[in-house]
């Protein structure tokens, strides 16, 4: 069940992905209304189509809070070992495990949406990540001189 912070997070980012309603992709409308807080779902008041707030997301069928997994995620990704992150999240492996593979599927698809009108060429990329580098570098040195 989401909290009462995600649920109106979530419905606030919705729109109608029914096409022939006149609402079609529109944020904003004031056509989302709430079906069913407890489950999550939603419905376009202009033609009736229903859904759940985490359609076409990672949290999609997931029982577990998003804060949770969230937070199981953000230990990983950190570098804390598989072992530690659930013993002290209380949670399996294997749910952290399936957490970490619908997270990178999600993640391909965030980053193909974004590269989607970028028109960039190999250069472009290498010149990108060599900025980031050097700024890295600096950013490193920095720390080190405040640290002394």
């Amino acid at each position: 069940m989401l909290s009462k912070i995600e649920f109106d997070l979530l419905k606030s980012s919705q729109y109608c992905d029914k096409e022939p309603c006149e609402c079609y992709n529109k944020t904003g409308a004031g056509n989302i209304k709430i079906n069913s807080r407890s489950k999550g779902q939603v419905y376009c008041n202009r033609c009736g189509n229903r859904w759940v707030l985490t359609k076409g997301t990672m949290f999609f069928d997931l029982r577990t809070p998003m804060d949770k997994v969230i937070k199981v995620l953000l230990c990983l990704s950190r570098g804390m070992g598989l072992n530690n992150t659930c013993r002290q999240e209380k949670v399996t492996a294997g749910s952290a495990l399936d957490w970490i593979v619908k997270a990178a599927e999600h993640s391909n698809e965030f980053t193909r949406y974004m590269q989607q009108e970028m028109h960039l060429e190999q250069v472009q990329i290498d010149e990108f990540w060599s900025f980031v580098l050097k700024k890295r570098k600096i950013l490193q040195m920095k720390r080190e001189s405040c640290l002394k």
